[in-house]
């Protein structure tokens, strides 16, 4: 397999994995979050508001590093054919057409190849990033689900209320610790996003620029179709989980039943297209679940179906 290939059977094979360490979390830190007081629940927050799989972003990134490897072999083709040019077996006027018009089609294929690579190099890092950063929020769930049976244990066995008090005390300064250190991974992640979402629209632009250059005017629609629909679910997905955090985004100090509500929506039912009334048509657990009780992905997978075929992602790659 080439590079990008094994990229993407990467991120294939880490999905699922990542999957079930993300809801698994969202689930289990509701509990402590709700008893233990401020701090976990602030520690909670950066759980339900990091739901991103870094698996599915390496498949991305193999999408994209494909791309770039098609393109710069399609280039490197053109170039061996134009060099079996010559004047014993063509010249002419025709013949320097030809090869002028290869040179603009070989720029063009090795733009979109550089490109292609470097947005894969962007989601290569956010992809090891969050991965790293899911393995420490996976060790504060299972910190603060320890702290939670402690003191549950200190309240049920007569140890009494100092000692579970003590254990709370003590459950709050570990998260403060945890929230201090989640923050500043969340600060890096947000930057390198950012970066990555300025450099992107930087080489569109770019892209766009030098394509019609070269001859071919691209349409905007027809190569960002499909990002422009996933980058709309995903700011729906965005904003349902944080307005059903609090109001004006303060996320600590929430009800007890908005944490459940984000607690929830990670394993709830959620449609995923077809007949309405089908239960085959709707996932739940592991395989389902979405921000808002999966409210935007279900809209998204009802609408998609009916969508031209330019702005919906293939169900299968197919490289060619």
């Amino acid at each position: 397999m080439s590079t990008g290939e094994t990229l993407f059977a990467t991120g294939s094979e880490m999905s699922p994995y990542f999957n079930g360490v993300i809801k698994s979390c969202a689930t289990g830190i509701m509990p402590p979050a709700v008893v233990l007081g401020p701090a976990v629940q602030a520690l909670a927050t950066s759980v339900y508001m990091n739901q991103c799989n870094p698996g599915d972003l390496m498949k991305a990134a193999g999408a994209w590093m494909t791309l770039a490897e098609r393109n710069q072999a399609a280039a490197e083709a053109l170039e061996a054919e134009v060099a079996e040019v010559n004047d014993d077996n063509w010249s002419g006027d025709d013949a320097e057409a030809f090869k002028a018009k290869a040179a603009d089609f070989q720029a063009q294929l090795r733009e979109l190849a550089l490109n292609a690579c470097l947005l894969a190099a962007e989601l290569i890092v956010l992809a090891v990033t969050l991965a790293a950063y899911w393995a420490f929020l996976l060790s504060c769930t299972i910190a603060m689900d320890a702290y939670l049976v402690a003191y549950l244990s200190a309240l049920a066995t007569g140890v009494g209320a100092p000692a579970a008090a003590g254990i709370q005390a003590s459950a709050n300064a570990t998260a403060a610790t945890m929230v201090g250190y989640a923050k500043t991974t969340e600060g890096i992640i947000s930057t390198i996003s950012h970066t990555c979402a300025a450099l992107c629209g930087a080489f569109t632009v770019f892209t766009f620029a030098f394509q019609k250059s070269k001859g071919n005017p691209a349409s905007p629609l027809d190569i960002a179709g499909a990002g422009i629909v996933n980058m709309l679910e995903g700011l729906a997905t965005y904003y349902a989980r944080k307005f059903t955090m609090t109001p004006a985004g303060r996320h600590a100090n929430t009800a007890w039943w908005q944490h459940g509500v984000q607690s929830a929506t990670n394993v709830f039912p959620t449609y995923q297209g077809g007949d309405f009334f089908d239960p085959d048509n709707w996932n739940g657990g592991f395989d389902g679940g979405g921000a808002g009780l999966g409210l935007p992905d279900g809209i998204a997978n009802a609408v998609g179906p009916h969508l031209p075929e330019g702005a919906v992602n293939p169900e299968d790659p197919q490289w060619t």
